[in-house]
């Protein structure tokens, strides 16, 4: 099939863009979606024999807003082992065209809407250069704006058919949005369709008030990371404590102003779950008890009063740890240690 859109109705969907973009793209749920481990997958998968077990249910964790995570919904988690079980079989074919390999995943993992966001997230990852990425909820979502310009997708049943739609629909919405979006137009549109479908969802989890802001620093590698005006290299540690103090130094530093001393509330804002790639909560949560606190001689930061960093090592030594304990502290005033800051000539 064949996306025919007229120029008015290309307009008017992208008239609703320009009029809700920043109500959808406020809810996308980043720390859920990170882009470098998806990057990284693609290439991964342009070998589809060297795809061991592991990577393969990483990256389906990703599909579903779980990685780093162990809560895998349980209808995804059945698809998940069947794709893992059969996947040295299908690398056997070796199917090389986008129709079989859509053909392959659909007769095997079926056609409710977690099998057909399992077979276009494999199939994208193997045939990236010739699709976009979709699920059931981003389907939906141009279905909907395709319905609101009286265009018929009635017709639209298979997970071929469906996948063509949306590719298509993508690829010619996205010159028409260049000017809103810039040259982060591909993300934002990928974001935005996103949202969109899923926006009963993210309506939901936006009402319980839950931070949701786009981490300035989203990986890391200590082998490249380089700074002005602080000194990365007396970090000597490589934990998520220290990932996070990084990734805090690397998010001052683009801005006009580094403020030396920060409310541990200020910190939270500029290091939001997802930061270096800490997309897990529990993770991320203990790596932030852990970055104010003396765990290995760690020294980020200096209190008022010494005693309220011994609570923090205190609390990251336990098992039993209060895992929102630095949120109890929001407020209190702490100073980067001077020895972190660079002089700049």
């Amino acid at each position: 099939m064949s996306l025919q859109l007229t120029d008015a109705k290309k307009k008017a969907i992208v008239a609703f863009v320009k009029a809700h973009h920043e109500q959808h793209l406020a809810r996308f749920p980043f720390a859920r979606y990170p882009t470098e481990p998806l990057q990284a997958w693609k290439r991964a998968f342009a070998d589809q024999a060297a795809v061991n077990p592991h990577t393969l249910r990483a990256a389906l964790a990703w599909s579903c807003g779980k990685w780093q995570q162990q809560d895998v919904p349980y209808p995804y988690k059945k698809l998940h082992l069947a794709a893992v079980k059969n996947w040295a079989s299908f690398t056997e074919q070796s199917l090389s065209d986008l129709d079989s390999i859509i053909a392959y995943w659909s007769n095997l993992l079926g056609d409710n809407e977690y099998a057909f966001t399992t077979t276009s997230f494999l199939v994208y990852l193997l045939c990236s250069d010739q699709i976009e990425l979709t699920d059931s909820g981003r389907l939906r979502g141009i279905k909907d704006l395709l319905q609101d310009v009286e265009y018929d997708t009635d017709s639209i049943a298979s997970a071929a058919d469906s996948i063509t739609l949306y590719t298509e629909f993508y690829q010619q919405l996205l010159p028409k949005v260049q000017p809103l979006f810039g040259d982060q137009a591909a993300l934002k549109l990928d974001r935005f369709l996103f949202a969109y479908g899923h926006r009963e969802t993210l309506e939901k989890v936006a009402q319980t008030k839950e931070s949701n802001v786009e981490p300035t620093i989203t990986a890391l590698d200590w082998e490249t990371v380089s700074s002005k005006h602080y000194n990365l290299h007396l970090i000597t540690e490589r934990a998520n404590a220290d990932i996070l103090f990084a990734s805090l130094l690397l998010t001052l530093e683009q801005k006009t102003e580094r403020p030396e001393k920060l409310r541990i509330q200020d910190i939270m804002n500029e290091i939001p779950l997802g930061s270096g790639g800490i997309c897990n909560s529990g993770s991320y949560n203990y790596a932030l008890i852990a970055m104010f606190g003396k765990q290995k001689n760690r020294d980020y930061f200096q209190f008022d009063s010494p005693t309220i960093a011994d609570s923090f090592t205190q609390q990251a030594n336990q098992s039993t740890r209060d895992m929102g304990f630095y949120k109890r502290h929001a407020d209190l005033e702490v100073t980067i240690n001077a020895k972190y800051r660079a002089k700049v000539i």
